[in-house]
């Protein structure tokens, strides 16, 4: 029977250690964890009736309303909005901490130099000295690497982080824009029914003074006057509001006085082509994000399990010294070595923190289908406010028809004496109250569109965006980490 010798012993001692360590690593795929084949449960018409936005990929959505006022105020908020500024500082540290899990994978060198002078009886005396140390690590394991595409990886992330900082940023000054110039024309809407309003009073007055209409009916348009005058200030207050929002969302203060000008609220915009849910994976960069992150904690799990196997160190040490400067590459000592550290107990340290990382990379997978799940949610819920949105203004419509005609037949039955003028002052404040409800309604319809671009994404045009605000040498990484 043969008996292995003690050194083989330790061999397979060793070997068994190493295997017991090689564990694979979790896998997840990024298609398979959600079921995104099929289509959302409302479709979209692409039809003449309906037609859809056609912009280049690469164009920002926004740019559909043909608003050069808008489109500056985009530009000024993409490079002084503080949030997003704050988002690219943090690319940038991500970017910086990549580099330095690079330099892990190269080798160091360090020199060191030294003068010493030695005073005495007789002359004077110096002695020079040169110490160069080279070192690196033999990366059999993959630890370095691993650490290396996991900092890489969540650098990407952050890239997409300012992407959807991009996306939610232009969201916001949309639909502050459109609040505005929804606010100044509630607030001409108002006004010219004041407007009507006093006018009629007055009428009222004359024919009370006349003996041909009652003190009731002064006293009713009266009452009619003063609730459209009390509507007034709410628009004011909102408008100003929403103009220090926007001011904000550019980078600015108040006190510059950003000045929108007044126009016609723009029509909503065209429902867009919403392809399939899988469509998200690529056009929402939180999704895209997320899974960075999740690849991210893959590599952070293998750098784990490498650091409980051993390292191994290259080392090289070069030294010189004379008495005169010119003399100091005359002699010198090279000094090879090689050495080899494996850990034997640290009381499970190691092994807890695999699977601490092995955890990281579970939460993270789950994040990530919670990010895709929100999503196409999101896309649903946009599409079923828009729909609806879109039949309550029909409706609306028809009702203010309904509400025109009624209100040219009181005045008619009032002027002819056979109604009470309480029927004028009804179907009046109906008629006013719906134009002012359709125009609150537009509103939202328009801000429902915006709601559904933001939730379809954008990273193609967000992708076009200046990533470095100040730092022009840094370069963001956009290429995955591949595993060898």
């Amino acid at each position: 029977m043969l008996r292995a010798k003690p050194h083989h012993n330790s061999v397979l001692i060793m070997l068994a250690f190493v295997l017991s360590g090689c564990q694979h690593l979790p896998t997840y795929d990024q298609k398979s964890s959600v079921d995104l084949e099929h289509p959302y449960n409302i479709q979209v018409r692409t039809d003449e009736e309906t037609p859809s936005s056609q912009l280049p990929v690469n164009v920002g959505w926004w740019e559909l309303y043909a608003d050069e006022e808008l489109n500056t105020l985009m530009r000024q908020a993409f490079a002084k909005n503080p949030n997003i500024n704050q988002i690219r500082a943090r690319l940038n540290q991500a970017n910086a901490l990549a580099k330095q899990n690079r330099s892990s994978r190269l080798p160091s060198l360090n020199i060191a130099g030294a003068r010493s002078t030695f005073e005495g009886d007789n002359n004077p005396s110096s002695d020079y000295a040169l110490i160069s140390t080279a070192s690196f690590e033999l990366d059999l394991w993959g630890k370095n690497k691993a650490n290396h595409a996991a900092a890489k990886l969540n650098a990407q992330a952050s890239t997409e982080d300012l992407h959807t900082a991009h996306i939610t940023l232009s969201a916001s000054i949309v639909e502050n824009w459109l609040d505005i110039l929804s606010l100044l024309e509630q607030e001409t809407l108002i006004r010219k029914q004041i407007k009507v309003n006093r006018t009629v009073l007055e009428l009222q007055q004359k024919r009370f003074e006349m003996g041909s209409s009652s003190a009731l009916s002064v006293l009713q348009q009266e009452e009619i006057l003063a609730q459209s005058e009390a509507n007034l200030p709410d628009i004011l207050s909102a408008e100003k509001q929403a103009l220090n929002n926007l001011t904000l969302l550019v980078g600015h203060t108040p006190y510059k006085g950003l000045i929108i000008s007044e126009k016609t609220s723009p029509a909503a915009l065209p429902i867009p082509l919403t392809g399939l849910p899988s469509d998200l994976l690529e056009n929402r960069p939180d999704i895209i994000a997320a899974w960075l992150r999740l690849r991210s904690a893959q590599w952070a799990t293998k750098a784990a399990w490498a650091n409980r196997l051993p390292n191994f160190d290259l080392s090289a040490t070069y030294t010189t010294s004379a008495t005169a400067l010119n003399s100091l590459f005359n002699t010198w000592l090279l000094d090879l070595a090689a050495s080899v550290a494996a850990p034997v107990f640290d009381g499970g340290n190691r092994k807890a923190e695999q699977f601490r990382q092995k955890a990281i990379a579970d939460e993270r997978y789950h994040a990530y289908r919670e990010t895709v799940l929100n999503a196409v949610v999101e896309v649903e819920n946009a599409l079923i406010r828009n729909i609806y949105q879109d039949q309550k203004i029909t409706a609306l419509n028809n009702q203010l028809l309904a509400s025109d005609k009624t209100l040219k037949q009181a005045q008619l039955s009032y002027t002819n004496g056979s109604s009470d003028y309480v029927n004028v002052l009804n179907s009046l404040n109906n008629t006013q109250s719906l134009v002012q409800q359709i125009t609150r309604e537009h509103l939202k319809q328009a801000k429902e569109r915006v709601s559904l671009y933001r939730a379809l994404g954008g990273r193609s045009w967000a992708a076009n965006l200046p990533i470095e605000q100040n730092d022009s040498n840094s370069k963001t990484i956009v290429k995955d980490v591949k595993d060898d």
